[in-house]
């Protein structure tokens, strides 16, 4: 293994920050670009222009030279003509998106996973995402799963909900489908790439990416890297044990945190407490009921309680400080914001500045959205270990040892798109 980057990687991870910065910033010109990355100006062209030639970068309408006169300057920009797709396998829905370099989603489907055969279940995640790919110029796919992935070969490993989905290859089905490189990640981590790359973790490091609901889980952004173990190992915070003699989990362990902080649990002490209703209690629901009923906010703050326990661990070990937290439990709003934080700092080391708890809406958005910020990840590597990584097309047949559209310099430094796609190919 060399330590040293290659005049390629150096090109690559030139153009990642560039564009990283062009998403956190939004337009820039190439003076402002050159400012805040601290180069020459005659250092961005040769970084940018590629980009320009093939339609990543567009050069917006000149700003005014002001004062200081001389000529105005173009900002540079998202074109739209290339898109990125972005997937969500859930137990119960497949959800794909085409979204723009920019983060805006210009078409998206979702239809119910009511089949209990896998090749069905690959049939309905090829249909839904030519749903809205096919006649549009695709770069890459990202795809959050449900469920312990194999991040390399995007394929499912496990789904505790749906156990017959186990060695479900949704990567390699996408990648013979549409001819693009395809990523896929554990949902939790995809979110916080949501998060990170369009969300309130911009400028933000580092965090956590918080999915309540249903299932618990955690994505955990560094330096704006999204943590993981080899192969997409690791993630699965739901599955920590709180209690050694509390409830079985769907997993077949005992006393995980999701058997003590998920929906299912919420329910079951509504049910316990005699609230009416109680299969369809939620945080929002609980919140709503404040001042009419005070076993509804007393189980609104255990369940605000619960959810922090988990994470009071999680900033123990780590001390992230900042946990964004999506899904059933931003539906409480600031009363579930505050119960969450007020019980995280309790139970967190006595340090300035304490953790804060973010609430985020739209998780759907979200996650899309971290399907093309991972996506976006490799297809424009900061680092050359993430550059190719994941389910990619067949390797090109010029010898370079790269694969189709992980954007690699050529010898002579320009960028080049092998992997777009305008349609699914036939008979792939």
């Amino acid at each position: 293994m060399s330590w040293l980057l290659r005049s390629s990687d150096v090109g690559s991870a030139n153009r990642a920050r560039l564009l990283r910065l062009l998403h956190i910033s939004g337009p820039l010109t190439r003076a402002d670009l050159a400012v805040t990355l601290g180069v020459s100006r005659a250092t961005i062209g040769p970084i940018v222009q590629p980009l320009i030639d093939e339609g990543v970068l567009v050069e917006q309408a000149a700003r005014s030279a002001g004062e200081s006169g001389g000529k105005p300057a173009k900002p540079l920009w998202f074109g739209d003509r290339l898109h990125l797709g972005a997937g969500f396998l859930s137990p119960d829905e497949c959800t794909f998106a085409a979204v723009r370099m920019d983060g805006r989603i210009d078409a998206r489907e979702s239809r119910p996973v009511d089949a209990s055969d896998p090749e069905e279940v690959l049939d309905l995640v090829r249909a839904t995402a030519a749903s809205v790919l096919t006649g549009r110029s695709v770069l890459g796919i990202g795809v959050a799963f449900a469920g312990t992935v194999d991040s390399v070969t995007g394929t499912l490993l496990a789904n505790y909900r749906r156990p017959w989905l186990q060695g479900l290859q949704v990567g390699e089905a996408l990648r013979r489908a549409q001819g693009v490189p395809v990523f896929a990640d554990h949902h939790p981590r995809v979110q916080a790439y949501g998060d990170a790359w369009f969300g309130p973790g911009k400028e933000v490091s580092p965090f956590a990416s918080v999915v309540t609901g249903e299932v618990l889980g955690v994505g955990i952004v560094e330096d704006g890297e999204v943590l993981k173990g080899p192969r997409g190992a690791g993630g699965e915070i739901g599955h920590m044990v709180v209690d050694l003699r509390g409830e079985v989990c769907a997993c077949g362990r005992r006393g995980c945190w999701e058997t003590v902080a998920t929906l299912p649990w919420l329910r079951s002490r509504a049910a316990e407490l005699g609230l009416a209703d109680p299969r369809r209690v939620t945080a929002a629901r609980l919140v709503a009921a404040i001042g009419r009923s005070a076993t509804a906010e007393r189980l609104a703050k255990e369940y605000a309680g619960q959810i922090a326990l988990g994470l009071a661990n999680l900033e123990q070990i780590l001390g992230l400080g900042t946990y964004f937290v999506h899904g059933d439990a931003a539906g409480g709003g600031e009363p579930m914001r505050r119960w969450i934080e007020d019980a995280l700092v309790a139970n967190s080391p006595d340090r300035e500045p304490h953790p804060r708890i973010q609430l985020v809406t739209q998780p759907d958005e979200a996650t899309l959205l971290g399907g093309t910020a991972l996506a976006l990840s490799h297809l424009f590597p900061r680092t050359p270990s993430r550059a190719g990584s994941g389910c990619a097309p067949p390797r090109a047949a010029t010898g370079s040892g790269e694969p189709v559209g992980t954007y690699p310099d050529s010898h002579e430094g320009r960028f080049r798109t092998g992997g777009v796609r305008t349609h699914a190919p036939d008979g792939a």
